[in-house]
């Protein structure tokens, strides 16, 4: 690895850290750079009116909703900030690339946090999900905007179709932004603990299983396709399927 290449994923590491520290402690008012926007996103979209209650959130009577601190999406955010630093990191070959890429990077993964976050709340108003399905939502929807924003990343300097391994990227930073971070920090003697890993590790597994089965379906078909018109592979496309 070069200098450069070094120093991004330091700095990504200790932006996770502080990130996750500044949250054990953030209020609802710390975070309304997070929940407002998805807040408004989300009242658009469902039709509904959420207002701020200073110290709780933003609330809504009359669905019986509190988008709380909880509720920010912030550990998706720098989730996604690490997953772009790493579909990025072939490119990180300079300062100026460091700089431009990381940057837009915090930019790309606050704007899907809004998005993803927006999409989750709207289906937990939707299907009235509470409890167990309301966590199930969050990590699908969160874990599957991961994968997307992996994918989208790696397509700037990749054009090929990606083969079934890089999944493991985007479940590696999950699972251990959402597991090995706070085990470090003690939630494992907290008594929901081992509950809410297994629902996190069931989550990715599906979500896993579903994109690779989709991923080589996909490359199958580009294959068969070259089989029937008689073309030569082309270098990418065998690259893509050997992956």
């Amino acid at each position: 690895m070069k200098k450069p290449q070094v120093v991004a994923l330091v700095a990504t590491l200790a932006l996770v850290v502080l990130g996750k520290q500044y949250f054990r402690s953030a209020t609802a008012d710390d975070l309304r750079w997070l929940l407002a926007p998805t807040a408004k996103c989300v009242s658009v979209l469902t039709r509904t009116h959420f207002t701020f209650l200073p110290g709780a959130g933003y609330a809504d009577r009359d669905v019986h909703f509190l988008i709380a601190p909880v509720c920010a999406g912030l550990h998706f955010m720098l989730a996604a900030v690490l997953v772009l630093v790493l579909a990025w990191f072939g490119g990180l070959q300079g300062w100026r690339a460091v700089v431009e890429r990381v940057g837009l990077a915090v930019v790309v993964a606050y704007v899907a946090t809004i998005v993803f976050n927006t999409l989750r709340i709207a289906l937990s108003l939707e299907l009235h999900a509470g409890g167990t399905l309301h966590e199930a939502l969050g990590i699908v929807v969160y874990f599957a905007g991961l994968c997307a924003l992996y994918a989208a990343a790696r397509s700037l300097d990749d054009k090929s179709l990606p083969g079934a391994r890089w999944i493991a990227i985007p479940v590696g930073v999950y699972l251990a932004i959402t597991l090995v971070l706070p085990l470090v920090h003690g939630a494992g003697a907290r008594a929901d603990f081992a509950n809410h890993a297994m629902w996190v590790l069931g989550g990715c597994l599906a979500v896993a299983i579903v994109l690779a089965g989709m991923l080589r379906l996909a490359n199958h078909r580009t294959i068969s396709r070259v089989d029937k018109s008689g073309e030569r592979p082309t270098r990418s496309t065998a690259y893509a399927v050997r992956r």
